[in-house]
């Protein structure tokens, strides 16, 4: 299985060690409790329709990186992430997902540096996170 990144141009190929930090902490359910001027309770439960979180990011475990990306492939993304309401196409562990970037909790994309350099090359490797929001 290969994690993918579309548009429908142009497909980016991210590494498939990226941990999903989010997988089991979002619940479609939402709930609204507001008191009434008798004392009763207002209960209004629904389910979102969309809106799940995905954060995938690379770790660093001791002196093992993993979803390390390079500065390259990282401008591409941040170019992708600039472009306002644009509905991707994220692929992960085999599933696809209709996502658009999370830039509500900015910021949506961001990377650590695996080495600091005073002049970085494109082929030197960060450790990203990437943000997206679930539409479908």
């Amino acid at each position: 299985m290969s994690t993918t990144l579309t548009d429908g141009v142009t497909t980016w190929t991210l590494p498939d060690d990226l941990v999903r930090i989010d997988e089991h902490s979002h619940s479609p359910v939402r709930q609204a409790i507001t008191p009434t001027l008798t004392g009763a309770l207002w209960i209004d439960v629904s389910e979102m329709q969309g809106g799940e979180p995905i954060t995938l990011r690379g770790v660093q475990a001791g002196d093992f990186y993993f979803g390390e990306i390079t500065r390259a492939l990282f401008d591409q993304l941040r170019a992708a992430a600039d472009v306002p309401g644009q509905i991707y196409t994220l692929t992960w562990r085999g599933t696809a997902y209709q996502v658009i970037w999370r830039h509500e909790d900015a910021p949506a994309l961001d990377a650590e540096g695996v080495t600091d350099y005073y002049d970085p090359a494109p082929t030197d490797l960060v450790i990203p996170t990437l943000k997206f929001t679930r539409i479908n």
